[in-house]
């Protein structure tokens, strides 16, 4: 069969692909780690100490107005904790241009245990949740519960592949970017789709 010798094509560059490739992987790891240590969590508190949990986290489970401004209450609150990651990003990226390499390493690495210690402490919320409030919670977290956790992964993924092969901007820009839009797809579900 002829083919259009004239037509373009348009194809990724091999490093391009590879390195969108590291870090579907890497997003989906983190992810996969994230609910694992989650759901361990869980079944520890759901044999251990429901009745605790519960008392402990006292969710009311009173739903979600549907509303625009909920939705971008939603879309900003998790923007905020997005932010976190791009700003020490940023901070990493510039970080072996300061005057004093020492102090802007050692602040990296601070923010980098803030990062970890956010993290850690939200998904023992959730996995003590899940573990208290069982299939409650689990509804609760759908249908947006994995997209807000596919752009928190990839935001991680972003910065992990970042500091170790120093990312063009552009790419940096466009992970961002598709962060921010899976974030504004989980607030329209939280806000207007429940299970």
């Amino acid at each position: 069969m002829p083919t259009d010798a004239s037509a373009p094509t348009v194809t990724a560059a091999p490093a391009e692909t590879a390195c969108s490739l590291e870090l579907a992987r890497l997003a989906i790891l983190i992810g996969v780690l994230a609910i694992a240590a989650g759901t361990a969590l869980a079944a520890v508190v759901a044999v251990a100490a429901p009745a605790q949990a519960r008392d402990w986290l006292r969710f009311a489970f009173p739903g979600v107005a549907a509303s625009p401004a909920v939705a971008v209450g939603i879309f900003a609150h998790n923007l905020r904790s997005l932010s976190g990651v791009f700003v020490l990003l940023i901070f990493a990226r510039l970080a072996p241009r300061a005057p004093d390499k020492g102090t802007a390493r050692l602040t990296v690495r601070l923010g980098e245990l803030l990062l970890a210690g956010a993290i850690t402490a939200n998904v023992m919320v959730v996995g003590a949740a899940l573990g208290a409030y069982r299939e409650r919670m689990v509804l609760a977290l759908m249908p947006h519960g994995p997209v807000e956790l596919a752009a928190y992964s990839l935001a991680l993924a972003l910065y992990l592949t970042d500091r170790r092969r120093n990312l063009p901007a552009a790419y940096v820009a466009t992970a961002g970017v598709a962060c921010v839009a899976l974030l504004a797809i989980a607030a329209v579900l939280e806000t207007w789709v429940s299970v």
